[in-house]
């Protein structure tokens, strides 16, 4: 099933603050996925809006990734700019997903519907990995709402959605106070829009939901062993060392295994062998760091490779993905001259946005701002 952040912020084209100004900041605060709803202005002021977000969030490493709602045609213009977003949301009038998927530049899209009744949660076009249940109540930001659906409604809609590998999103009217109901139902993730911008700090919104649905959810269970991917520079080795200290189990960090395998830094692995002779490396030693249960640090690029992403399966190992604003993690990484492919920004950020694709396919771990020690505290609640 995919995995969605625990809120899901959506834009507001009612208030005074742009379209892409909102989008920034919204990532700034730690959001890593926003939508991009401009009703109710034109198709140009549309256009130019979602063009300077996803121009802005594409020179940020791809943060965040932006999902375009409604407008297959815009999403189309953005693709043909090279500028494809993540995603695409389609509600129950607007063009079918499966026929959304066939545009040319739209297949890599994650495509997404609303559904309201039993019927639509039943029979979701197959095209979609995630859909919104709902809404869960009335909302003044959209007038022509479908009947609220309610607590029950959401636990139905929830185990429909989940029997068919949907990850489901709750829709309509929500606040954090409805959060852990939410989730105890089943849901993936809380779409929010006034919620979210009339909070003074929206970071703390998305930092409570993150803790509810972990005590609803947590990502791993006690006495597992974890495997930490992300990006350079994300804080892999300083959480993962204090997150091992607090579940009692050893820690690991692939790169030092790999030094000390060497007998040289990684640096200079690759300069005198290359990038493919590193990646071998890691490859053939990570399974001697999965024998038994402890927290395990991998590199930046090596969750990319199908063979580390078996072994880390066939261990029993859960994956967390330590999911920071790039630009944060650049910040740190460039400073370290141990780092062979963190000495230029716009292809540390390429890189970056390259490898979440494959860093997605495992739950997130969002700091929101906070340290790694509140993050391990939160986790473990």
């Amino acid at each position: 099933m995919l995995h969605l952040p625990p809120l899901y912020p959506i834009t507001d084209a009612t208030l005074a603050e742009p379209l892409s100004d909102q989008i920034r900041r919204l990532g700034e605060a730690g959001f890593p996925l926003v939508q991009f709803r401009g009703k109710p202005l034109d198709t140009q002021a549309q256009w130019v809006e979602l063009r300077k977000a996803l121009t802005a969030s594409a020179d940020q490493g791809g943060w965040p990734l932006i999902c375009v709602n409604d407008r297959a045609d815009l999403a189309l213009l953005a693709a043909r700019e090279g500028l494809t977003p993540w995603g695409l949301h389609l509600g129950q009038g607007d063009l079918p997903p499966a026929e959304a998927r066939r545009l040319p530049g739209l297949e890599p899209v994650h495509l997404g519907t609303s559904t309201h009744q039993a019927d639509e949660w039943s029979g979701v076009d197959p095209a979609c990995d995630h859909a919104g249940v709902g809404p869960f109540r009335g909302t003044a930001t959209k007038a022509d709402h479908a009947t609220p659906v309610g607590l029950e409604g959401l636990r139905s809609g929830c185990e429909a959605l989940r029997r068919q590998g949907l990850a489901p999103i709750a829709i309509g009217g929500l606040t954090l106070a409805d959060a852990a109901a939410c989730f105890e139902a089943g849901a993936e993730s809380l779409a929010m829009v006034g919620e979210v911008h009339r909070s003074a700090d929206p970071s703390a919104l998305g930092w409570e939901a993150q803790r509810l649905r972990w005590r609803a959810r947590p990502p791993f269970t006690r006495g597992q062993g974890v495997v930490l991917i992300g990006g350079s520079g994300a804080g892999k080795t300083t959480f993962g060392r204090q997150l091992a200290w607090a579940l009692h189990l050893p820690f690991h960090d692939l790169d030092a295994t790999i030094e000390d395998h060497a007998g040289k830094p990684v640096a200079d692995i690759f300069a005198a062998s290359g990038e493919a002779a590193f990646r071998r490396l890691e490859t053939d030693l990570l399974p001697s760091l999965l024998t038994r249960p402890a927290v395990v640090a991998l590199g930046g690029g090596a969750w990319e490779a199908p063979a580390n992403r078996a072994a880390v399966a066939e261990a029993g190992f859960a994956p967390l993905w330590l999911a920071i604003p790039p630009q944060q993690a650049w910040e740190r990484a460039s400073r370290d001259a141990n780092r062979p492919l963190a000495r230029d920004r716009a292809a540390f950020m390429a890189r970056w946005a390259a490898r979440t694709p494959a860093w997605s396919l495992a739950p997130m771990i969002l700091s929101f701002g906070h340290s790694s020690r509140d993050l391990v505290s939160a986790l473990l609640d």
